[in-house]
């Protein structure tokens, strides 16, 4: 009698595996770009609060009030920008000699392409005396998600989901409302 060993998969078995992978990947998928997206929103909204604190700091350290200048735009057409001693400054400006441009720092979204800037654009001045400003804001969102960067009159910067949200977004589950 000849016996012989198999040592592989059968057709039947190696379908079997690529329909179960399909199913899992089906299931996954959307799930993975939502992690994308609020990883993506949350990674904006915190970076900016702490430029905010960072400009808070430096007003206070410098004795120098501190600007934060912003321009609104979708999918990572926006950008802002930190500067001493000026009314407002530029973002987009790049020639460092020019009146407007922002001489402590400068961000774009272009780093984070799926945000949109969504608050009126204009400018936030940090008080060199508390590091106080004016109560304000900015919201930032994605397609599905929304989040808010709120500063209070004595300087406080925190993280909070918009109350009321944008239509059709959800906040950040890890964020309070801003109420």
């Amino acid at each position: 009698m000849n016996r012989q060993k198999n040592a592989g998969f059968t057709l039947i078995e190696t379908m079997i595996v690529v329909a179960i992978v399909g199913i899992v990947a089906a299931i996954a998928v959307p799930s993975y770009k939502d992690m994308l997206e609020t990883n993506s929103l949350e990674q904006a909204v915190e970076s900016f609060q702490s430029d905010m604190q960072f400009a808070r700091t430096e007003a206070i350290k410098r004795s120098m009030s501190v600007v934060v200048s912003r321009t609104t735009g979708n999918s990572g057409a926006w950008c802002y920008g930190l500067a001493l001693n000026k009314a407002s400054c530029d973002c987009a400006e790049t020639d460092s000699a020019d009146a407007d441009y922002c001489d402590i720092k400068i961000v774009s979204g272009t780093n984070f392409n799926t945000t949109n800037m969504d608050s009126a654009s204009g400018s936030s001045t940090f008080s060199f005396r508390r590091g106080t400003i004016g109560a304000n804001g900015v919201t930032f969102s994605t397609d599905g998600y929304a989040a808010r960067v709120v500063f209070s009159i004595t300087g406080r910067v925190r993280i909070c989901s918009p109350d009321p949200l944008p239509t059709g977004k959800t906040g950040l589950s890890d964020k309070p409302d801003c109420t």
